[in-house]
Order: structure tokens, then sequence, then C-alpha cells
């Protein structure tokens, strides 16, 4: 039990590292000796039977020991219970194979080249991701966050792209076979999880007649940054700031928000529809998430189907993800 504890407490602190670029292989992780260093690379998928899907590789020495490897996924699929499988392993168990450029974390393998492709087998079911874009690393406009000598680099890596997935639940007698589109970014940090923003806001059309993505992390300080827009076919755009607003009663288990978001040619609202999932790792801990929060916060996220609308032009559908501190 004790190590399951452990375990859960390192996985979640890599969650409050909503995870650059470097001289290495995109996939070679740039390992620090920081305390409170974490990377990681993240996929999201979604598919045109509204099936959500995340899957994230991640090395941290957030928690307790260092050098973890962790492989997990959120599958969310229509009119069923969430599905999160996960797995930690150490320092031996994760590694990155130059030969075929490939990161193995447990046996967990992600790979790009003609393609990129993802085979997550966890908790006696299988996910087989494969994107028919290469991973090809691009830093948005103000994707470096400097806090003191410690800092947080984002990029991404497939803003686009056509997936097709193999889905075998615990207990399924055939795998599904789904198509939509998917999305990847990789992070890297040293920043205390807890300092790193006070909120995030995301939003992603992937599949549709527009495809196009938005991201904004408000700071601790005030100030906001990164904040872009990025459309298929253009180049990410730089934007001011965001407000968040929750339109519920904030006691709701299926929560409601908004975002306007301000720059060059908006404003922009995003407003959600309806809620697939709702994280909050460390109040699930109880008692023992006093022993994390000082240094990973509290940190809730919200997915949500929802609309972007924009004066005259058609509303846009995708999906909203909103994270914040509830602690």
């Amino acid at each position: 039990m004790r190590h399951e504890r452990l375990s859960r407490l390192t996985w979640l602190a890599v969650l409050a590292l909503p995870l650059l670029a470097w001289a290495g292989p995109v996939l070679e992780p740039a390992f620090s000796s920081s305390d409170n260093y974490g990377e990681t690379y993240s996929f999201t998928v979604d598919l045109e039977d509204g099936t959500f899907i995340s899957a994230q590789f991640s090395v941290t020495n957030v928690g307790p020991g260092s050098r973890h490897g962790i492989c997990r996924a959120t599958v969310v699929r229509p009119g069923r219970k969430t599905w999160a499988p996960s797995t930690r392993v150490g320092g031996d168990d994760w590694g990155y194979d130059k030969a075929t450029n490939t990161l193995k974390v447990g046996a967990c393998t992600l790979h790009t080249g003609n393609g990129t492709h993802l085979t997550l087998p966890l908790d006696g079911g299988l996910i087989r991701i494969v994107f028919e874009e290469p991973l090809t690393p691009k830093a948005p406009p103000n994707a470096e966050v400097v806090l003191g000598n410690t800092r947080y680099q984002h990029e991404v890596l497939v803003p686009f792209s056509a997936v097709k997935v193999t889905l075998q639940l615990p207990g399924a007698t055939a795998p599904l076979v789904l198509t939509g589109g998917g999305y990847s970014d990789h992070s890297h940090s040293t920043v205390v999880p807890a300092k790193l923003a006070r909120s995030w806001v995301r939003f992603r059309s992937l599949r549709g007649p527009e495809n196009l993505l938005i991201l904004g992390r408000e700071g601790h300080d005030g100030e906001y940054g990164p904040v872009y827009l990025w459309s298929v076919g253009g180049e990410p755009r730089n934007l001011e700031s965001f407000e968040l607003r929750r339109l519920d009663n904030g006691k709701s288990k299926s929560a409601q928000w908004e975002a306007e978001v301000s720059g060059e040619g908006g404003p922009w609202t995003l407003r959600s529809t309806s809620q697939l999932l709702r994280s909050a790792p460390v109040q699930d801990l109880g008692m023992l998430g006093s022993l994390v929060k000082s240094v990973v916060g509290s940190p809730v996220t919200y997915v949500m189907r929802a609309v972007l609308e924009r004066a005259g032009h058609p509303p846009v559908e995708g999906l909203m993800e909103v994270t914040l501190d509830e602690g």
C-alpha cells in the first residue's frame, strides 16, 4: 500500500507540469538533476465517435526518489466509465533508443519517423495510436517562462494530424478501431509546480472544417504568457491575455466555463458545452495530499466539449481544458 501511494504521489506531481526545444533528438529527454525537474510528451486525440484520449510519457524527479518514468492514459468514451491506466518505473526501466528513435517507459513505446506511433499496454488493456504526421518541434511565441533560476519550456510537436487508434479495453473480446484528429506537445520544467501558473486554458479543434489551437497561461504575478492562437496552415500568433469565468454555481459536478481571449483580431470567446472529465489528483488523496500540496499545489483540470465564437465567423467546435488551483 505504501508503494502504491508513493507511486501515485509521483505521477500526480507530473500533472502539475503542463509540459522545449534543445539540441538532442526530439524524443531524448534532456534530463536535469533538479528536484523539481519534470519532462512530458503529451498527446490529445479527438475521435469521430466522440471518444477522447490523452496519453503521456513523463520523466521526473518530483516526489520520492528521482529519475522516475511514467506512462499514463485517459480514455473517455460516450456513455462509458472513464478508464485511466498508468504505470511508474525506475530509472533503469525507461530510456531513449537512438537507433530506432524510440522512447520507452516500461512496456510503453513512443516512436517517430514515418508518422508517430504510440503503444501503451496498460492494466490489462492496450492503446495504439498512429499519427500520420511525424514529430516536428516548433516553439510558439513566449514559450519559455523564467522564474528566478528555474524555467519552463513548451513546444508543439504535432499541431494537427489525422490519427488512427486501436483500443483494446480490459475484458473486451475484440479491439475497437477508430479515427479522428490528434495533437502533441512537449514540456520541460525545473519550476516548482505550484509556482508555475495560476491558471491555464487550452482549446483544440482537431477535426471538422476548421482546425485551430488556443493556449493561455496566467502567472501568479498576474502576467500572461504564453498566450497564442494557431490555425492550420498558418503560424502561431501571439495574443495578450484571457479571462476565465465559471458559469455554474461552483458546486455542480458538471462545471461550465467560459474564457474570453484578447489580442489582435479578437476577442474570442470559448464556451463549454459538456464536461468530459474532472481530474483532481491531490484532492483525491485526502489527508495524504497535504504531503505534496506545498510543492504541486492542488491542481484541478476540467476537460470539456466547447465552442469558439468569433464575430463574423462560424462557431468552431473542439476540446477545452481549464486548469487552476482549487486548494
